[in-house]
């Protein structure tokens, strides 16, 4: 009779952690292991086949349902405008925090906040290059033209 409850604790447990989970589908599959558990339990199987069973169970279904739910969970992220400016180049208008690295930068005629990756200021004419945005901030360094190789 004490199997009935550990089985049923089990379950309810692993129905709970589902429940309270914010990504969804990562406990459903204990509690589907401990049904079949339970099932043999009610047969009266032996305790070692309950315990193989459960954790087959449970494997088997993450191993088979894993990926539909990774598919189903699976965030695209969506370009925005300010994407567009990627790779550009521009100008630092303004030092706004010298301690802090942030000044403006003017991006195609838009002006945005920036900073360097190591948060050094940019004097003031500076033209920069666009590595990345991070929040409403640009992630820039100072852009540097390519010269062409020397043909001999």
């Amino acid at each position: 009779m004490t199997m009935l409850w550990i089985w049923l604790i089990v379950i309810l447990v692993a129905v709970l952690l589902e429940f309270n989970s914010p990504l969804q589908l990562t406990s459903v599959w204990a509690a589907l292991g401990g049904v079949a558990a339970l099932i043999l339990y009610l047969c009266g199987v032996d305790l070692s086949i309950q315990i193989i069973v459960f954790f087959a169970v449970t494997f088997v279904l993450i191993a088979l349902t894993r990926p539909l739910a990774r598919k189903m969970t699976r965030f695209k992220k969506t370009p925005t405008n300010a994407d567009m400016n990627l790779g550009k180049t521009g100008i630092v208008t303004k030092i706004v925090d010298e301690e802090l690295g942030v000044f403006r930068v003017r991006v195609e005629n838009n002006d945005w906040s920036a900073t360097t990756e190591n948060k050094t200021i940019l004097p003031v004419g500076t033209k920069i290059s666009v590595l990345r945005i991070e929040g409403v901030k640009l992630i820039v360094e100072p852009f540097e033209e390519k010269t062409p190789a020397a043909v001999n």
